[in-house]
């Protein structure tokens, strides 16, 4: 499945991001970032949408920037030709990771319009990436309260199965027994586990 990420200026363009973010997934697109657009906070100028977890400027930039990491390309919205700063990082931040960055209108200005790609639409832009298809490596995203959530729902398991001494030992309990386990050792977590 192809990847991709939306960069544009929120304040002016969030109609267009929320429009662009649904015809790439009608095109069977996974969208990484903004996966759901619609603006639910903010703090000061920046914005924040329902995909973003956290109320953490840095934290959800960072995020963004590592979408596009993950992405096939990046989608630029800039109707009018204009790319606020924390696009044109991301556009930087592409550039620098060899991501493609499509748009049916160029920025206005001249050095970043070297690093993006005129298409008449989201149809062609998905068409060029195909063409070069150089599959990205499959990446994660971690979403820490979802890995959390894994992680305590899958320890849950262990801990009825191990308090459950006296209960039935069948070779699927032990598969499952075995998995859960396997599971934890492969959950995303920002910090080594201690056991005692």
């Amino acid at each position: 499945m192809i990847k991709a990420t939306v960069s544009g200026s929120f304040h002016r363009f969030m109609i267009e991001i929320d429009v662009a973010v649904r015809e790439l997934s009608q095109f069977g697109v996974r969208v990484v970032s903004p996966a759901d657009p619609r603006v639910v906070d903010a703090l000061g100028e920046f914005l924040f949408v329902a995909s973003d977890r956290v109320r953490s400027v840095r934290l959800v930039q960072d995020r963004h920037l590592e979408a596009i990491a993950a992405s096939d390309f990046v989608w630029l919205i800039c109707p009018d030709g204009y790319v606020g700063q924390s696009a044109a990082m991301e556009l930087g931040y592409a550039a620098a990771q060899r991501i493609p960055v499509y748009a049916t209108t160029l920025p206005s200005d001249l050095t970043l319009r070297q690093y993006v790609t005129r298409v008449q639409g989201i149809s062609e832009a998905i068409g060029r990436c195909e063409s070069q298809r150089d599959p990205r490596p499959e990446s994660f995203l971690i979403d820490p309260h979802a890995s959390i959530e894994a992680a305590h729902a899958t320890l849950d398991r262990i801990n009825r199965a191990v308090v459950n001494v006296h209960g039935q030992r069948t070779e699927a309990f032990a598969r499952a027994f075995y998995t859960d386990c396997q599971t934890l050792l492969r959950t995303p977590i920002d910090r080594p586990i201690k056991f005692d």
